[in-house]
Order: C-alpha cells, then structure tokens, then sequence
C-alpha cells in the first residue's frame, strides 16, 4: 500500500506491500498469498497443495474411526479448491455428500513458546479435524473462517497428521441453498486456504476498524477484541505513517474475553474513493501478563457511507465521503469455469476488479455469498465499492433463521473494515422468508425488520443495509429503495421506469409489503437485465436501458445483471473466461467502449434507439446531461452523423459543437440538436454525440441510430421474369456502370443441414446451419449484355453460422469461424473466411426488425477482372442467366446472407458491373453521386468490416 504525503512515499506502503507477500513455499502451493491481508500474523505456514483424499459414499468413516489411521484415501485432492472442481484434480459433480481430506504437517520448531492454530478460510458444510487421530473440533460454517488451538497435539517442531471429514448433503434449509436453487453448482469441501499460525496465550481475536468524520476531522475508531487467559493486557495501535495518532490502552481480561477501544486522529487526511483508494497501515499489537506479543498487520481507508440530501436535491442520495455518488454497478457472481467459487490464483481475482473498472463501473454486488477475503483486498487496493448479500436459505424455518442468524453475523464481523464494502444485503427474492407469502406473513416481516436494525445499530452501523434484493415489491425496511426489471422492449421499459420514479414519494406503498410504505431512502436500480428472453446480445438494450436510467436525476443508480455470463446465462458484460464481448459502439463513434456510458457523467438522447428518416430530412432529437461527478467548469457537446450508404461507402459530417449546461447531481435537459441528414444515398448510422471538458477531452458519449431510406423504392427497371430465377434490381449508376441487386431470400435452389428463415425474417435474409449451399440464377437485361461486361465487385454482408439450429451461439466466448466458397457457373472466384454469427449493437436492422437480435455478418468486397476470365465473360453475355453459389466448406461453418433489411449495411449482394461500352439506359435509371468502380475498392475509404481483393 502507498500513502502519499505531498510527494514522499512512506514506508508504510511497502509494509503493506509484505503483508500480501506468500510466505516462503514451494512454487507448486496454489493460492499461496496469505489469505487475511486485514488480519495478518508474521508467523503463518500455508498448507494448500496436494491432500490425500477419498468419498465416503456410506458414510462408515466415523463408524471405522478412519481418523485413527483407517481409510481408503485413494485419491489426491488440491486444497483449496472444491471437489465439484477442475482444480481439485477430482472434478466429481455426481451429488458425493461426504468427502476426508489427509496429510501430514510439520510445526515450525521456531514456533516454540507459542500456540499453534489450524485455521480455515472457508469449508463446505459440516467440517470435523482430527490431529493425530484425536478430535480437535467441529464447524458448520459454510463461509466463514473457523480455527482451532492444535497445540497439545501438534507442538511446534513436530510432524503431525491432519484428517478432515466434510458432509455437504443438500439442506434448504442452510444459507447457501438458495444460492444452488438459482442453477448455481455446488462448491462442496475445502474451498478456501488451510494455514498454521502461531499466536501467543493472549491474542487478538478480531479488530472493528470505523472511519469517522465528526465535527469535519477524520478519526479512526478501533475496537480490538481479545481471547486468553484472564488477567491484564496492554494493547498498541499504530501506523508507519506519523500522521496517524498512535494510542495505547490497558484491558483486563475476564472469563477469557477482552475488549479496547480507541480513537485514532488523522492528519492531512487522504480520503478512499474509487478514483483514489488511498490507505493506511495499521499494526495492532496485544502483550500478555506474561509478556508475549501478538501482532496482527492490517490496514484501513478513510470513507464514509450515508443516505441524505445534498445542496439543493429534493430527495436523498448515497453519500461517499459527504459528497453524491451515482452508483454504477454490476453483480459479480464470484464463479470461474475451473475453480467454481474459488478463484484459480490470486490475480484472477485482482483481474476482475481491473475489469470492472475498464468497463466503467465503480461497484460490484456480490450475490448470495460470502466473497473470498482477497477479492475484497484488491477492491480495497483498486478502488472498487463492494455490496454483499448474505447467503440465503430456500425454507423459512426456526431452524433456518438459527443458521442464516450466525453465518450472517459471522460474515459482517469478518469484513466490515474492508472500506471498498459499503452495503450489506440480507435477503434476495425473499428466498428463506417464504417466496410470495412473505408479504403476508406479519411475523417474518418483524423479524427481518429487526435483523435489519441489528445490523444497522449493531453489527455495523457504518454501512447501509438492503433487506431484500427483490423484483416482488416486497421491502420492509431499507436504507435503499431498490428495484429490480427484465426488459428488452425499449418503450415498454421507457413507461416502466418512468412509473417507477413518478410512484416514488414518502407515503407511497409501491415497493413495499402491504401496510407499510416508503420514507425517504435513494431511489436505486438493484438489477436489470439487458439480454432479449432467448439470451445473447447484451449491447443493443444495455445501451437504450442505461440511457432511461440516466434521464431521470431521481435515480441514484443502477446495476446490471452481471459482470460475465454464466454457463446457464448470457447477460454478462464479459464472456464467463473473462474474455471481452463485443459492443460495437465504436462503429459508429470512433473509441466508443461501454464505459463512456459508464461514467459519473453521462450524455444521452431522450430519443428510441433508432430514428427512421431520410437522406436529406432534418431531425432534432432531445438531449440531456447527467452530471454526478465533481467536475466544475465549462463543458461541450460535440455530434456527428456518421453510417455506411447502400454501397458501402461511408457517410459523415463535419463535427459540430455547443456549450453544456449542467448541474451537479441532476439530468438538465439541452436545447434539442438541429441536424440535417446527409442527402444522396440511403445509410445505416448514427448521430453520435460525445461530452467534452474544457480541454476538449471526452467525459462520456453516446449516440442514436439512423435509418436513412427513401420513401419510395427504387423501380427495378425492365427485367425479364424468368422462373426459378433471380429477379434483380438494377440502377444505372454511369454510363458504362450499373449495379445489379439481388435479395438475399430469392434463391433458385440449396441444400443444407438445417434450413431457419426465421418467423419475423422471413424475405429477408438467408440462414443455414452446417454443410450448405445456395444458388442465385442472376438474369442480366439485355442492355447489361450488350455492353459487354469487363469488370465485376460483388458486395454482401455474410457470416457463418455455428451449431446445428438458431441457438444464440454467438454470445459464446469460443467462436467457430468458417468459410465460404463464391462460384459463378463453375468457376470458383474465391475462399471467403466468416466471422461466427456476431451479434451486438452493429446489427441495426436485425435489431430493428426484431430478428435474431442483432446478428449482422462482414460486408464484403470482391473484384471479377472479366477480362483474364475469357470464358466466364462470353458465358455471362451470351446466357440470358448465370449461376452465383456460395458453398460453405466444413459441417460447422453454416451460412447466413443478410440483406437490405437485416444486418449492419442496406447492402443486398449485389454485382456492380463496368462495360466496355456506354449503356443504353432503361427507364427507371436513378441519378446517384459519380461512381467509378475503383472508388468502391478503395480501400482507405471503407469501414473495417469491409474486405477487398480481386480474383485473377
């Protein structure tokens, strides 16, 4: 950890820097970082690694008191990783319900004169130890650490054996089934690390670090707990860095308990926040009657967390260090495809803090679980806030509440000195409260009410608490009004969340379980998601969802379901390996990422997700600013159409830009953008606009999607009707050039594995699966032939298609790229690589149409040089028709052809075609802007999308 001080950088960051160091191990111990970063001893021996390991599916291990030597231990098993797991090396998800661990240990002799402690991160569920066959203790905590004194039988310096049996039979019951009941997997086992430690006879047993803020100054207030024999004790608390006050007290411990308090003033005090997670060290030390030391290493970040108004606001908002804070947040899961719920190494849990941050948000929200002390240390590091909610029971009975009670208590008094946690969620979907029935159930409802005061006055009162994360309108008690929805319908969820704001007022019973109603707790998103119901892109309504979250200043935040896919979900913001999904945003605003839409401040259209017009209309859609951040000063709008044209070719305008009116905390609405849409061609694009600051640096962007076309269709000209074959049309675009445009839907003939037109796409596009090939009879006019055909480009927007139906593969992290083979007659002009059924915001029309949800293929380009193809060019002008086939090669490549209505172009594949004499033009020719055929290959002219090369 580093604390600066004007430019010094203290020691006390490189102490904190050690304190996350593994202790010296072999480079084949896996999660060999100490554990508790805040709660460290010096002296600790990490025994992850390889175990003996066996299931006792009859449960007779007890019976034939294995612990004494017996067993089969047959197996080798990875500590800490649960045996449902990859990384366990057992990787058995067949239902097992009791599992022993073994091995042999050796105490440090350095140790002497100290206590020897088994500690334990986390096991699930039921765990009883053994140390050289004598039992030493039991624990049901399925999340939380637990430890026991082994000393009597394994002093230091001596080798010992160590026997763990684990039963995690299904329990509704116990927290954590809720969990599984949601199709999460079962993490049975030992799941976190196993360590020795050494304290002394008396020992700190547990620290409540709270940052304060009274009268303006930043204190610390320090409550250390203590466990040993009764008599005196001397406490210590200090930091490296001399602007903490160090104190020292004096406690008398009694029946085995002790308790110190102290208050810590801060100078020059450097505030945690997300954009700058500063902390301090801080060392707690206790010395004993008989003069033995324990010292415990750990650190803290100076942040407070409220509700309440602030300057002119007419309702509350969350308070990070007295100023407004707009939540933007995502639900972590705390899932990995080889560890399940334990993290394969230390970085991949710091890696997704970093992700989180690179896509723009500043919370996550661990659901349903306790998350691994380390992943709360790099929130702590990188500057993340965490929301946890409490793992939940599927019954609600007095045997569940018990259990729920003590994991919850356990959970809050293990990481309430984390300063990147700032809420705590005690229930989901009232899982554990009876469902449906809770909200009539007036003696549950008192019971969470005064779990909710427990943790609030209690257990912490130095976060906010949720009672009940849950779409069914059923609060009883919160420090956030939250709401959860599932909309992929853009005016459905415009009128939803507008009735959700003007329904949010002191007094209103929305939200709430009958006969109680809201006060004045922040209006928050809790979650939504933004996949269509079959899954697959998230892109197209994460952006239309946040921007009318963003339009109402009532709303004090938002949080999307989730960071990453599931196995059995598609509605992350990464692929579940963590690797990038695809938004498309900067298609159409060069650099565009989701986090320009993830900022504190934010721009938006108060406008659909697409506005149809035409080339040459002037629109004027509304704007607005969200202003959450402590920016002061001046700021601009600066905006731009920017598409692709029915040829492909790209469409812009100059750059224009205006002042910015703001306020902070509240959406303030600009006078609306007069733009003129570019006239000639029809295009797919947008009007992208960005927030600039005063040094003309983007702050946020976004943009509303155009669909420029004419109000007539173009007529095809005088082309012969032939049966079974393509009815093109054609537009003279010169005298020697002409295009010819063929839908994608009109085939003469195919074969394929699988045959999906599709319900609402049906006309408008061609989609097979596997082995396929489809065929086009083109019919030139007359005219077109007479002229005698030189030179071709064929232009359309293809992709592959994987799998063997329409199943939303495209939202997988592992695509199956093909290609396709283009024929005209018998001559094959090219081998075509395709992307793998993408799908994200570039796929505009699909979108538009409801079609597959945004699936869009690479529009491509490629020459026909007709002139060293002899043959070819006399067959083309001597048939009233020629064949055009795409054959894909391979059974999983598959084939879709989009057109003028599905897709990212209005590109229907089309032939634009150069001859060697002038045209005689037909009635219906078309004036369009002069078109050459090298202008529509040059390449420094087109979307990236957009491949070029010739056919010799």
């Amino acid at each position: 950890m580093y604390m600066r001080i004007g430019q010094a950088i203290f020691v006390a960051g490189h102490l904190l820097a050690l304190a996350t160091l593994p202790a010296p191990a072999e480079a084949s111990i896996p999660r060999a970082e100490h554990p508790r970063p805040d709660m460290r001893r010096d002296a600790w021996q990490n025994l992850n690694g390889s175990w003996r390991f066996c299931f006792d599916p009859d449960d007779r291990g007890l019976g034939e008191q294995w612990p004494l030597g017996g067993g089969p231990f047959d197996r080798t098993v990875t500590v800490p990783f649960p045996w449902q797991s990859n990384l366990s090396g057992i990787a058995d998800a067949s239902g097992q319900q009791v599992g022993w661990y073994r091995r042999t240990i050796e105490v440090p002799a350095k140790w002497a004169g100290g206590r020897v402690w088994l500690c334990f991160g986390a096991v699930q569920r039921e765990a009883r130890v053994w140390v050289n066959g004598r039992a030493v203790g039991r624990s049901e905590r399925g999340y939380t650490p637990f430890a026991f004194d082994i000393t009597e039988f394994a002093p230091p310096g001596s080798e010992a054996r160590l026997d763990v049996r684990v039963a995690d039979a299904p329990d509704p019951e116990l927290p954590g089934s809720a969990r599984e009941s949601d199709g999460f997997p079962r993490n049975s086992g030992i799941w976190q690390t196993v360590w020795l430690e050494s304290r002394p006879v008396v020992y700190v047993d547990g620290l409540r670090l709270a940052p304060a803020r009274p009268g303006g100054r930043w204190v610390l207030e320090v409550e250390v707990e203590l466990a040993g024999p009764d008599g005196p004790a001397r406490v210590a608390v200090h930091s490296s860095d001399p602007t903490v006050q160090p104190q020292r007290t004096s406690v008398r411990l009694q029946q085995g308990r002790g308790s110190s308090r102290a208050v810590l003033e801060i100078r020059d005090p450097k505030t945690w926040s997300p954009g700058e997670p500063n902390l301090y060290d801080l060392e707690v030390s206790v010395t004993g009657a008989d003069g033995q030391r324990d010292v415990v290493q750990t650190y803290f970040g100076l942040r407070t967390i409220a509700r309440g108004r602030y300057g002119g606001m007419g309702y509350e908002t969350i308070l990070l260090n007295g100023e407004p804070l707009y939540v933007r947040g995502a639900i972590d899961p705390s899932l990995n495809a080889e560890g399940l719920a334990t993290a394969p190494d230390d970085a991949f849990l710091r890696r997704d803090i970093e992700l989180a941050r690179q896509l723009g948000l500043n919370l996550l929200k661990i659901p349903s679980k306790a998350g691994d002390p380390r992943r709360l240390y790099w929130a702590d590091k990188l500057g993340v806030l965490l929301w946890q909610e409490m793992p939940g029971t599927v019954l609600n009975t007095e045997r569940s509440r018990a259990a729920w009670q003590e994991t919850m208590r356990e959970v809050v008094r293990r990481d309430r000195n984390h300063p990147s946690l700032i809420g705590w969620t005690l229930f989901r979907q009232s899982q554990g409260l009876g469902g449906e029935q809770f909200k009539g159930d007036r003696a549950t409802q008192q019971w969470v009410y005064e779990r909710v005061g427990e943790v609030r006055e209690q257990l912490d009162p130095s976060r906010l608490v949720e009672d009940n994360a849950t779409s069914r309108s059923d609060h009883v008690d919160t420090d956030v009004n939250t709401w959860q929805f599932r909309i992929d319908d853009y005016w459905i969820a415009r009128e939803h969340i507008a009735q959700i704001v003007s329904r949010t007022r002191p007094g209103s019973p929305v939200g709430y379980v009958p006969g109680l109603a809201q006060g004045t707790a922040p209006l928050l998103c809790g979650q939504f998601v933004a996949v269509p119901p079959e899954g697959g892109d998230v892109s197209w309504a994460l952006r239309f969802l946040i921007t009318q979250l963003r339009r109402h200043s009532m709303i004090q935040g938002h949080i999307v379901s989730s960071l990453y896919d599931l196995p059995w979900r598609r509605d992350g913001l990464l692929h579940y390996d963590r690797s990038a999904k695809e938004f498309g945003y900067d298609m159409f605003l060069p650099g565009m990422t989701l986090g320009d839409l993830q900022g504190a401040d934010f721009v938006g259209f108060d406008s659909p997700p697409i506005i149809e017009t035409a080339p040459g209309e002037e629109i004027a859609p509304a704007i607005f600013v969200s202003h959450w951040s402590g920016r002061q000063g001046t700021a601009k709008l600066r905006w731009q159409v920017m598409g692709i044209d029915d040829f492909g070719r790209p469409v812009a305008t100059r750059p224009q830009e205006r002042d910015v009116s703001w306020q902070r905390g509240a959406v303030t609405y600009q006078t609306p953008l007069r733009v003129q849409v570019p006239e000639g061609a029809p295009f797919v694009g947008a009007l992208a606009v960005e927030l600039l600051d005063a040094d003309g640096h983007r702050i946020a962007a976004n943009y509303v999607n155009l669909i420029a076309d004419r109000a007539n269709g173009l007529d095809s000209g005088s082309v012969p009707s032939l049966a079974g074959q393509a009815r093109p049309h054609v537009e003279v675009l010169a005298p020697r050039l002409v295009a010819v445009r063929i839908s994608p839907a009109d085939f003469a003939s195919f074969h394929a594995d699988v045959m999906d037109t599709g319900e609402s796409g049906a006309g408008k596009g061609f989609f097979a699966f596997g082995n396929c090939e489809v065929q086009y009879r083109v019919a030139l006019p007359a005219f077109v032939r007479d002229a005698v055909p030189t030179q071709m480009v064929l232009m359309a927007e293809l992709a592959g298609l994987s799998g063997t139906g329409r199943v939303p593969v495209h939202s997988a992290s592992v695509k199956q790229p093909g290609s396709v083979g283009v024929y005209i007659g018998e001559t094959e002009l090219w081998q075509i690589p395709l992307p793998d059924d993408p799908a994200d915001s570039r796929g505009v029309l699909s979108h538009h149409a409801r079609f597959h949800h945004g699936n869009y293929g690479d529009l491509i380009r490629r020459r026909i040089d007709l002139m060293r193809l002899p043959r070819l060019r006399e067959d083309i002008c001597r048939e009233e028709s020629f064949s055009l086939v795409f054959r894909t090669e391979g059974p999983q490549t598959g084939l879709a052809i989009y057109g003028r209505q599905l897709g990212q172009t209005m590109v229907d594949p089309t032939l634009v075609i150069q001859t060697a004499k002038q045209l005689d033009r037909p009635v219906g020719f078309v004036s369009y802007d002069p078109v050459t055929i090298d202008r529509l290959m040059d390449r420094d002219r087109l979307p990236q999308s957009v491949q070029t090369t010739s056919a010799r």
